[in-house]
């Protein structure tokens, strides 16, 4: 083991006498880069610094620091090694894992809420744990690595802890099927959308839309990975182009892997139409949404599923798949294909670009729907969770 992986197991050694019987929230799971559960974790904890009135200690790890920085003073602020950052993968997976197992041995008065399960506290029942899916369980040939604690771990934590907040109904029903956890214990919580657009930047973009010298793009959030169903999505966009002979082009955010697109039979005048966007900010990534002309997301799984309501909240069309929470979040404000099916995702594409009714109708839909999701609610039911558990 390394000199620095045996730093990460020493560091911060917790203390009972340092930590009051309050609350420990572990958010250790926000990186530098903020995915889905990281941007979960930081509105939760910054809205707890801002208006929560009990007594609680928030663990961060360092490459998380910059999304704190408002709060520089705030004494209840614990700074762990970055090396347990989400942005290092599997080894941050993992050092994250060993840290909080020995923050719950260290303390075994504290309730600890774990924000994801791959904080999950073997060792300790008083806490609250966030499950957002159960991915590695259904696609292990994906995720070889988590399956095996989500399938012989996380079952035996999930009986044990206080309570088990779940992001949608889907999930809470798959943890009870799976895992046998009773009703009682789960507690669904949606997520929120973060981005507050007004009325008439929507406009703006959608009068911008009709413009001759107006470059159209679909538009796709989120990560690069196999269960996103990335290579149906592009071998999607290239049966539209040619079939519908429609000049546009795919973007997607997120960093690119292994992906390659001459293994994936495209032809080259539509590789010339995909481009790739990584590290995009939150201002970037609203005027993406903004001008896009809809959003394809043909995931094959999702826990949750928050791009298509962030682009709801930009008046952008939303095509996803029939699968999982999907329905559950989205409603009837999103057009619904067969992700396993590379013509039903072609052919969604060409009714989204084509038929201006559809289309309004999906952007009026959509902004109905996302009133559905508030942050501030989501955060208060959260609370809720933690003071009854408290007590």
């Amino acid at each position: 083991m390394s000199s620095e992986s045996k730093k990460v197991i020493r560091l911060n050694r917790i203390k009972t006498q340092q930590t009051s019987p309050g609350l420990i929230f572990n958010a250790t799971n926000i990186g530098e880069n903020l995915t889905g559960i990281g941007r979960y974790s930081l509105i939760i904890a910054r809205y707890l610094l801002q208006h929560w009135q009990q007594p609680f200690t928030l663990y961060i790890n360092a490459k998380a620091k910059k999304h704190f920085e408002e709060y520089a003073s705030a004494g209840n602020i614990r700074v762990i090694s970055g090396l347990t950052s989400p942005d290092l993968r599997f080894s941050g997976h993992l050092l994250r894992l060993l840290w909080t197992n020995k923050l719950s041995i260290g303390d075994r008065r504290t309730i600890i809420f774990n924000s994801s399960q791959l904080e999950a506290s073997v060792f300790h029942s008083r806490q609250i744990i966030t499950v957002h899916d159960l991915i590695p369980l259904i696609f292990p040939r994906y995720h070889l690595r988590q399956y095996h604690f989500l399938k012989h771990v996380l079952p035996h934590v999930l009986r044990k802890s206080l309570k088990v907040i779940t992001v949608s109904q889907h999930t809470k029903e798959l943890m009870m099927q799976h895992y046998g956890i009773d009703e009682s214990k789960i507690v669904v919580i949606h997520n929120g959308v973060a981005f507050n657009i007004h009325p008439n930047e929507i406009q703006q973009a959608k009068q911008c839309l009709h413009e001759e010298n107006h470059r159209h793009y679909i538009l796709y959030v989120g990560r690069l990975s196999p269960t996103k169903n990335i290579e149906r999505l592009i071998k999607a966009f290239d049966l539209f182009r040619h079939k519908y002979q429609i000049d546009c082009d795919l973007k997607l955010t997120g960093i690119r892997t292994s992906l390659n697109l001459k293994h994936l039979n495209i032809s080259d005048s539509s590789q010339r139409h995909v481009q790739f966007l990584s590290n995009v900010s939150d201002p970037a990534l609203k005027k993406l949404y903004l001008n896009a002309r809809f959003l394809a997301f043909p995931s094959l799984y999702e826990g949750f599923g928050l791009p298509p309501l962030e682009a709801m909240a930009a008046g952008c069309p939303t095509l996803v798949s029939r699968v999982a929470s999907l329905p559950e979040v989205c409603g009837d404000a999103a057009y619904y294909v067969d992700p396993y099916d590379v013509e039903s995702i072609a052919e969604g594409f060409y009714q989204l670009f084509v038929n201006q009714t559809l289309r309004q109708s999906l952007i009026d839909k959509g902004l109905e729907r996302v009133k559905n999701f508030c942050w501030e609610d989501s955060v208060k039911k959260h609370i809720e969770v933690l003071e009854q558990v408290i007590g």
